[in-house]
């Protein structure tokens, strides 16, 4: 706002004065949530937003118009340079209106028209010479090209498609469908696709091409082998994701030929791990392996993990649901070699890690941003003190389904005696819980030793918060946090999610399943977080209209919210939403029994753009 000086005239301040240039260069700190927020100030400011170095991390998802015809004005003020056409499978845009679109968007770095089948079904797709000579002008910077899921694509139309992009240097074919035959088809095909012809478009590319993304496709090893070894190519990055026909063969032929890359995913190829000697040969044929992917390659586990430590570039590695994962090979494998080289670890549903791996993880790895540990059931509060006190730089933390995880993890209070309480101690607490089973049990008694031990350090550790004499590192110190997963980690309560979820960036949080937290404790969770923008509240059972109410009006930002089986929230919450929540683009109020189909309706109706996922009853 202006500022008003002595002769009681208006003033600029500093920041009406500044150009849009110094405006733009400070819009670059801010997240893009926060960007959006502040393009609508002023005219000014939306103008400094759509500085072109700004959108190099935006991706605009166009839908297609129900009158078939585009006002491009928007797009070429805008200067994109992502463009995703979304799903255009039932409507009948025409070739026209697709050519004058791209033709309008002369900044284009990256194109997806995965799942646009309709623009493909004739097999006329760009067929008239000056379209693609008006593409080849518009197209010109494209370097990413996204073809995922289309059905009708074939050798003619694939190849009129690329030829308007001459600085093509990543492809994905996500979910195509190829005609591998015998690798060999010298004739180009109106009808179908042959994998023989995007390796033709590699060989031809081949000093440009970087990124090949083939996940969900039939290919198999002498597929991937004769990939490999395409002539001049050198990949950086691969994505192989759900190729459940590749094997070690095909693997070492890709690894021992393309030795330059640097990201591999090859998660849900099921067959991978034969040899015991896996991880050695990646070591010792790819050097610069920053990245490696491979979730749900259960076999791998009984490889040499141990080596994963020659690998001197690797920075993120995910290994989640790969069974037979053990403390001693994960600790020699990750926790060797260069101290903190890795960034992102992802270890989700590897039941054998226990908190040893943890301590030595946070301990070598301090510049971790990104953790994943979701059920990995042995894990205690012992692991979530020592992630609170080394990983000062964490982004994302999952712990869901830890269920030893307690308050006094999250509050960093460690008990006199150093040890935690195990979870079959608490077998029968059933406080909050909607089930019917027996409270106690009247065969065995009940070990309440342990449990009051529990209970008398919950109160050591409220004493602490209240007077201060002890100095707590919780889980709020981890400041940079935007992302946190504490889903179905029974022993928390209103106390520890109170006290310690304080953040001023966080933008996801996830409390589902814990049946323990109250209006109170969400009230203070909404005042204290005002950047959410996703939030589960899945089956909370004790959670009102007043908690949601709060948490609308406190967080403007919110765009996803899901309050599943919350079955004490009534029509009220929808109506607040229609004033509140105008942001809202996802509501998920599935078995919420006291809410009403017309009231529903009646938010839809007020908020077009909200997609709601709503099943009062079980069918």
């Amino acid at each position: 706002m202006p500022g008003v000086n002595m002769n009681g005239t208006e003033m600029d301040t500093l920041i009406d004065v500044l150009p849009n240039e110094i405006l733009s260069h400070m819009f670059r700190f801010l997240s893009i949530s926060d960007r959006k927020e502040a393009a609508l100030v002023c005219h000014r400011w939306y103008a400094a937003s759509l500085h072109p170095a700004l959108l190099k991390d935006v991706i605009v998802r166009c839908r297609p118009p129900e009158s078939g015809n585009f006002k491009p004005v928007g797009y070429v003020q805008r200067k994109l340079t992502h463009l995703a056409l979304g799903d255009w499978e039932s409507h009948m845009v025409s070739e026209d209106t697709f050519v004058s679109l791209l033709s309008n968007c002369p900044n284009l770095l990256e194109l997806d028209i995965s799942r646009c089948n309709n623009l493909f079904l004739s097999g006329r797709f760009l067929h008239k010479d000056e379209d693609r000579d008006c593409l080849r002008t518009s197209l010109a910077n494209v370097h990413t090209l996204k073809l995922g899921c289309l059905r009708h694509m074939t050798d003619v139309t694939f190849k009129r498609l690329v030829s308007t992009m001459e600085n093509l240097s990543k492809v994905s074919l996500t979910s195509t469908n190829f005609i591998l035959g015998n690798g060999i088809c010298n004739q180009t095909s109106p009808a179908m696709f042959h994998f023989s012809t995007f390796n033709e478009f590699l060989k031809e590319r081949s000093d440009k091409m970087q990124s090949v993304d083939l996940s969900f496709t039939s290919v198999h090893d002498d597929a991937l082998s004769s990939l490999a070894k395409v002539e001049g190519l050198t990949l950086t990055e691969i994505c192989l994701h759900g190729c459940i026909d590749i094997s070690d063969k095909g693997l070492k032929a890709l690894i021992l030929n393309q030795p330059s890359l640097e990201v591999l995913d090859i998660t849900g190829c099921k067959e991978l791990g034969s040899g015991r000697t896996f991880f050695s040969t990646i070591a010792d044929h790819l050097p610069k392996l920053h990245t490696l992917i491979m979730r749900k390659c259960l076999r791998v586990g009984m490889c040499d993990v141990e080596n994963l430590s020659k690998l001197p570039s690797l920075t993120s590695i995910d290994l989640g649901e790969v069974l037979n994962l053990f403390d001693d090979d994960l600790t020699k494998g990750l926790c060797g070699g260069d101290s903190s080289r890795l960034t992102s670890v992802s270890l989700p549903f590897c039941t054998e890690i226990r908190d040893c791996f943890v301590v030595r993880l946070c301990d070598t790895n301090s510049n971790l941003v990104h953790l994943d540990l979701s059920s990995c059931l042995k894990l205690t509060d012992v692991s979530l003190h020592n992630i609170t006190r080394m990983l000062r730089s964490l982004r994302f933390l999952s712990v869901c389904y830890c269920s030893d995880i307690t308050d006094l993890g999250l509050l960093g209070y460690i008990p006199e005696n150093g040890g935690v309480a195990s979870k079959h101690y608490f077998e029968h607490d059933h406080e909050g819980c909607s089930c019917v089973r027996a409270r106690e049990s009247r065969i065995f008694k009940k070990p309440t030793g342990a449990i009051k031990e529990h209970r008398t350090s919950i109160s050591k550790a409220q004493t602490c918060l209240e007077t201060g004499d002890k100095e707590l590192c919780m889980l709020s110190d981890l400041v940079s946090l935007q992302h946190l997963d504490l889903s179905c980690c029974a022993r928390i309560t209103d106390l520890g999610v109170a006290e310690a979820i304080r953040f001023r960036e966080l933008r996801t949080l996830n409390l589902g399943g814990l049946t323990k937290l109250h209006d109170l404790s969400l009230k203070l969770v909404a005042c204290h977080n005002p950047s959410l923008e996703c939030v589960s509240l899945r089956a909370c059972p004790a959670i009102t209209d007043e908690a949601i109410i709060t948490l609308l009006e406190n967080c403007s930002r919110l765009r996803s919210l899901d309050v599943c089986q919350c079955g004490t929230l009534t029509d009220t919450s929808l109506i607040n939403m229609e004033i509140k929540g105008r942001r809202l683009r996802l509501l998920d109020i599935s078995f919420c029994k006291l809410m009403t189909l017309s009231h529903v309706a009646s938010l839809e109706k007020a908020i077009p753009a909200l997609k709601v996922v709503f099943r009062p009853h079980i069918y």
